[in-house]
């Protein structure tokens, strides 16, 4: 938000008088120094790059000081004509400047002169802010400014973005801002004074072309998006950005690309037609606009696109890569031949560019070429299996069958499970068995038939491999437009997954099982099940595992799952009934053992909790998380205290800086009597977990123990805070909050009665 209200002022007229110039100072130091020192300090004189800066209250001069250096770092990049090397602070005696007094807003600095209509306005405009100090802080700013239009900018953006509420249905194409008459209604950004400001200036300076506020309410939205992951929404607010400010061409192309990052294709195409209708060079608008025409078989139109790119950007390996594929599906080969070989030219390191020469040197016979053409491609990209296969199919074209079984067995390596490759190699062997006793010719078998992927699948899986995600989603897109390749949309989910996006994960592959491929696949239930789980829809994933166990009713794998899922939502008794099932299919996983144990326990059936544990322990003595919950059961009864000791040292040999392994030694020791020894451990656990309710209040009874009655206080407020937090997303052991209020009364009596 700071760097774009400071371009907005850099882009304003060249100020008339020196007072205007610090006008625009003080509003980048607000916007640099941030709402809590902004609003109690200003700029009063700037001489020999010095600024003059009166504070309120004698306790922020330290606070001025400290942050000095930072201060004019930030203050000489977004003021890029000055350069400020050190600020002399003055303290200043009065109320505070975000007091909460009302501020009387002048055009001049005389307290008598009556406030202005100007000032009445700029109130009321200041309404639709919802946070009073940010609404006095903007009402302050405002009275310096000579060129008021800055000032409503500036403040706009904000009350926009504070108070607009955009329609989720609203496009590019349905935005409707000719009409700038209509009356002011709060939020409005139509007719917003900001609007109207920036309109007069437009009008009275038409060479400076000064930005409508809403294009960067947009934008910053949009940005706010895209850095989320959510694709769709940042799309919508670029469509208005495009709208409210038409003649910055970056931002046309990233609209187009979202569209298409999206699977918008048709609003691709519009937006594209827009874009280029104003700039016909546009390289990357061009590109996509063929790439989604040629998608929907329409290659010549694509063709249209693709030679103009070639045109403009002669280097451009992906047009003569694409055009040379489009050439290729109108049967234009010779044509195609002369592209892809161009495509080697301008980008030898490219593997495609070969791959794509020596199929078409295929077609016109030139075998040798062809082979020269598919084994560079594989130097390039050995993982390269498409180029693999074709060159085993012309290595046996040319009767080179020692060298063509070699390539099928790498084949093999890198898929194992290739039934068109194995059936193949048995005909293989059985004609060397022929061969041998001379039964059968060698022409007998038929050469092996490749299948081919679509250009846009082989282009994303190399910038899949290259972890460059986001343009390999934009190339599953492209693949997924004729319906082939409906795998693609289980490795864009993972994409999504990779960036947070669970819901858009989600989105996914639900698209994949809506299209059949994956209705009754077990894989495909436990996968979704997954993502809504991460998504924290644990009811949708135990209804998605339940239907799995329907299918497969004798998986362990499946009771498992179902048992930690309710777990999640604290129904135990589903959750015991569920481990137990996975138990009885599979009796050899220490994992079931523990978990089971651990329900046990959620329901109070300490005994049987350690005796699971302790069968845990006999499948794997090295479980240091079983050890840690026998440990720590003994300890919460109070009995076996020695042995608990024992299980916890067992733990901590294994996982030395595990913060809940050295809490639970910490409370085996406070059952034992050793405060000290207790408090030594707690601390320790606290530097390696994360702040925990249990461990805050395991704190603050061995502090209470110690008669440390402020220090157990404190602890236990702090364990009520985590609780009361983690209420709101149960997960894990928790205190009892009236227990721990009960603590803390307890505590404030005994303070009282201190004094």
């Amino acid at each position: 938000m700071g760097e774009v209200l400071a371009e907005t002022i850099k882009s304003l007229p060249d100020p008339e008088t020196p007072d205007s110039d610090l006008n625009r100072i003080n509003l980048l130091w607000s916007i640099v120094v941030g709402d809590e020192i902004g609003s109690r300090s200003r700029v009063t004189k700037v001489a020999e790059s010095t600024l003059f800066v009166e504070v309120y209250g004698k306790e922020w001069v330290p606070v001025v000081r400290t942050y000095e250096r930072k201060i004019l770092l930030k203050l000489n990049k977004m003021f890029d004509s000055k350069g400020f090397i050190g600020i002399m602070v003055k303290q200043v005696e009065g109320i505070p400047i975000n007091s909460n007094k009302p501020l009387k807003i002048s055009a001049s600095p005389s307290q008598n002169q009556p406030m202005d209509k100007h000032a009445v306005a700029r109130e009321e405009h200041l309404k639709p802010i919802p946070d009073p100090e940010l609404r006095e802080r903007l009402a302050r700013l405002s009275t310096k400014l000579r060129f008021v239009a800055l000032a409503w900018v500036s403040i706009f953006i904000l009350a926009n973005c504070a108070s607009l509420q955009p329609s989720s249905h609203s496009s590019a194409v349905e935005v409707d801002v000719s009409d700038q008459t209509t009356s002011m209604t709060p939020g409005s950004s139509k007719s917003s004074y900001a609007v109207r400001q920036v309109q007069a200036l437009n009008k009275k300076y038409p060479d400076r072309n000064y930005r409508d506020p809403r294009a960067y309410y947009h934008y910053l939205k949009a940005y706010k998006f895209e850095r989320e992951g959510d694709f769709d929404e940042a799309t919508r607010h670029y469509a208005q950005v495009v709208q409210f400010d038409p003649s910055r061409e970056n931002l046309h192309t990233h609209l187009v690309s979202l569209y298409l990052r999206t699977g918008q294709f048709q609003l691709a195409l519009a937006a594209g037609k827009n874009a280029i209708d104003r700039f016909p060079d546009n390289v990357r608008v061009r590109m996509i606009m063929g790439d989604i025409l040629s998608s929907q078989g329409k290659y010549q139109e694509a063709l249209a696109h693709y030679n103009k790119v070639m045109e403009v950007e002669p280097s451009n390996a992906r047009a003569y890569l694409l055009a040379g594929y489009n050439l290729r599906a109108l049967k234009q080969f010779k044509d195609a031949r002369e592209l892809f070989h161009q495509a080697t030219v301008v980008e030898p390191a490219n593997p495609l560019g070969y791959h794509y020469l020596g199929s078409a040197l295929v077609r016109t016979g030139e075998m040798q070429s062809a082979e020269e053409k598919f084994k560079k491609s594989l130097t390039l990209r050995p993982s390269f299996i498409e180029a693999r296969e074709n060159l085993a199919r012309v290595l046996e074209l040319q009767k080179k069958y020692p060298e063509a079984m070699e390539q099928y067995k790498i084949i093999l390596k890198l898929k194992p499970d290739d039934k068109k490759i194995n059936e193949h190699l048995k005909r293989f062997d059985l004609m060397a068995d022929a061969q041998s006793s001379d039964n059968v010719e060698v022409a007998d078998v038929p050469p092996f038939e490749p299948g081919e992927a679509n250009i846009h699948t082989q282009i994303g899986i190399i910038f899949y491999e290259q972890a460059v995600y986001l343009e390999a989603v934009d190339e599953f897109r492209l693949a997924l437009a004729n319906e082939e390749d409906k795998e693609l949309r289980l490795v864009i989910a993972k994409i999504f997954e990779l960036f947070g996006r669970m819901d858009k994960a989600i989105t996914e592959v639900e698209a994949y099982r809506k299209d059949g491929a994956g209705e009754d696949s077990v894989d495909i239930l436990l996968n979704l099940a997954r993502l809504y789980g991460l998504n924290k829809e644990m009811k949708k994933s135990i209804e998605l595992l339940n239907k799995a166990v329907a299918i497969d009713p004798n998986n362990d794998r499946y009771y498992h799952a179902l048992a930690l899922a309710h777990m999640s939502l604290n129904e135990n008794e589903e959750a015991f009934q569920n481990i137990n099932k996975a138990i009885q299919l599979n009796d050899k996983k220490d994992t079931y053992y523990f978990e089971q144990g651990a329900l046990l326990e959620r329901l109070g059936q300490y005994d049987k909790a350690i005796a699971s544990m302790k069968q845990t322990l006999e499948i794997n003595p090295h479980h240091s998380n079983a050890h840690n919950f026998i440990g720590y059961i003994y300890a919460t009864k109070g009995e076996d205290l020695d042995k608990a000791l024992h299980h916890l040292e067992q733990a901590l040999n294994i996982q030395p800086r595990n913060g809940y392994f050295l809490d639970s030694l910490g409370w085996i020791y406070h059952k034992k009597g050793e405060p000290k020894q207790a408090l030594i451990h707690i601390k320790k656990a606290m530097v390696y977990a994360q702040p925990d309710p249990v461990l805050y209040d395991h704190l603050g009874d061995v502090h209470f123990s110690m008669d440390n009655v402020t220090e157990a206080r404190k602890a236990w407020k702090t364990s009520l805070a985590l609780t009361l937090k983690r209420l709101e997303e149960p997960a894990g052991e928790i205190p009892d909050p009236d227990k721990l209020r009960e603590k803390i009364r307890q505590a404030d009596e005994l303070m009282l009665q201190s004094f």
